[in-house]
């Protein structure tokens, strides 16, 4: 297994290009040995006997999506509901430099 040690924190800083101070490399790499080793556990067990999951819901799903019916778009509901117009014109603030 890994262990990440202050040469790798020093490395990934420079990848990152940040700058860490000393108690935050201590909390990151403590963070990052904590990853690995459950990381580890996880590799430890035995999954020979289960098979591949492609979707965690499978066929449970059904279609939950609504059949596309195009509906004719009426101009006027907008422009009878809009606060300023002119018969069919809109009336909006202009723009002032």
């Amino acid at each position: 297994m890994i262990k990440i040690d202050n040469e790798l924190i020093k490395k990934l800083e420079k990848l990152s290009n940040i700058e860490l101070k000393d108690n935050e490399e201590i909390i990151i790499k403590n963070d990052l040995n904590n990853l690995l080793n459950y990381m580890s556990l996880l590799d430890n067990i035995d999954v020979s006997d289960e098979e591949e999951l492609f979707s965690p819901i499978k066929d449970e799903l059904k279609s939950i999506t609504h059949e596309d019916i195009p509906e004719k778009f009426k101009s006027d509901d907008i422009i009878n509901n809009f606060p300023e117009k002119n018969e069919k014109y809109l009336k909006v603030p202009g723009i002032h430099n």
